[in-house]
């Protein structure tokens, strides 16, 4: 698979612990082309599972596996490398399927107990995925599901890696991953435009993200603006968003900017500071 060599790259123990947490690490197994189109299949099949355990993220899986081969590409990439990237990303949120109704459907912010049940979500998707030999290699699919939640400064979960430690498909995931889930509506708190769903990206830039991909993302702006107009479409058009809780995406022109009219758009905002 692929990975930085050298002495910024994974030490032996961090690719250890990996092991020990997602046995599917190892020799991939081969990848021809018609494995290849098989698992492609079962990963957007899996990830939309997921997404229909709740219809307000409108394909979620789907965006963020998207925008995630964007940035692989952009980060430079090959076709192969871009490709597991999309696959894992489609992936990345599988675990969910085991976290219980009242902890992912929760209207407010979870208390410590229920979140560190949500935080087992990336070993729970590694297990789910771990008989598919496939996603398995070193870092493979299995292993960038499992480490999507890590961050650059160490803090992330489940195994606190840090730096290029972190699979490098993991690291662009992880950017896809925040910006999507930033311009969706959540219970607990308003969907953000854009432009302000791209500056906390830029301010998470080596502290959650990799600073070279956060790099690789602002070269995508203009390319942004093109994606999440298509995801408004389907969004704003679902039957699950309601006038009272449409994304904020759902009111912006192809330059991300608000398009509601003054009063519309204090009212819409009193509405999410009441409801967060």
């Amino acid at each position: 698979m692929f990975m930085e060599q050298g002495a910024g790259g994974a030490h032996i123990d961090d690719m250890a612990k990996r092991a020990a947490a997602c046995t599917c690490f190892g020799t991939c197994g081969g990848m021809g082309a018609c494995a290849t189109q098989t698992a492609h299949e079962l990963a957007e099949s899996l990830g939309r599972a997921v997404d229909a355990r709740d219809n307000r993220l409108f394909q979620h899986s789907e965006l963020v596996a998207e925008l995630s081969s964007m940035l692989a590409s952009a980060h430079g990439l090959t076709p192969r490398q871009a490709s597991m990237v999309h696959m894992a990303a489609h992936l990345h949120d599988i675990g969910k399927i085991g976290i219980p109704d009242h902890i992912l459907h929760k209207p407010g912010p979870l208390n410590p107990a229920e979140w560190e049940i949500m935080r087992q979500h990336p070993r729970l998707g590694a297990d789910i995925i771990r008989p598919v030999r496939v996603f398995g290699g070193s870092p493979g699919v299995c292993e960038m599901v499992l480490t999507h939640h890590e961050r650059f400064n160490g803090s992330g979960y489940p195994l606190g890696l840090a730096g290029t430690a972190i699979p490098l498909g993991a690291r662009i995931i992880a950017v896809a991953d925040a910006f999507c889930a930033m311009t969706e509506e959540r219970l607990y708190c308003r969907s953000r435009t854009l432009d302000e769903a791209v500056a906390e990206i830029e301010r998470g830039s080596g502290i959650m993200f990799d600073p070279h991909v956060v790099q690789d993302f602002l070269t995508l702006r203009p390319a942004l603006e093109g994606l999440m107009a298509d995801a408004a479409v389907e969004a704003c058009q679902s039957l699950a968003a309601s006038p009272e809780r449409k994304p904020a995406l759902c009111h912006l022109d192809n330059a991300g900017v608000d398009r509601l009219e003054p009063e519309a758009r204090m009212e819409r905002d009193t509405r999410y500071a009441l409801q967060a």
